[in-house]
């Protein structure tokens, strides 16, 4: 199995659960609508969600070179980190774990600016 394969599948599986942990929270996790906790909730699946789709894309393009490769470990973990951090915060409180997620933050951020990195590099090699 080819690493772009497993991204499409850490994809599809950030994808799923977000969309499951979206339904579940509306209707089973008994959350209160416009409450912090609910809040931090829709904010985790969103993020999770948006980034599923992102990281599709990544993976369509993974051997486009280092910077579309950093790109996606980074989004890999930080997707991970971040929501799973919110997470974490919304049904067990702030725990000695709460430092993942600035740093899950971060690592998506730096997704991100790789791939904008990418896209000055394959500008600057077209003519």
């Amino acid at each position: 199995m080819n690493k772009s394969s497993i991204l499409l599948i850490v994809a599809a599986v950030y994808g799923l659960t977000a969309v499951a942990l979206g339904a579940m929270g509306q209707h089973a996790f008994g959350l209160v609508p416009g409450t912090r906790e609910s809040l931090l909730f829709q904010h985790a699946y969103t993020y999770q969600l948006i980034h599923a789709l992102l990281l599709i894309w990544v993976a369509s393009q993974f051997d486009q070179g280092f910077w579309v490769r950093s790109a996606a470990y980074a989004l890999i973990l930080g997707v991970l980190m971040f929501c799973g951090g919110l997470y974490l915060l919304v049904f067990a409180g702030k725990t000695a774990f709460s430092w993942v997620t600035p740093v899950g933050g971060s690592l998506i951020i730096l997704s991100w600016l790789n791939l904008v990195i990418h896209g000055f590099k394959r500008l600057k090699k077209k003519p």
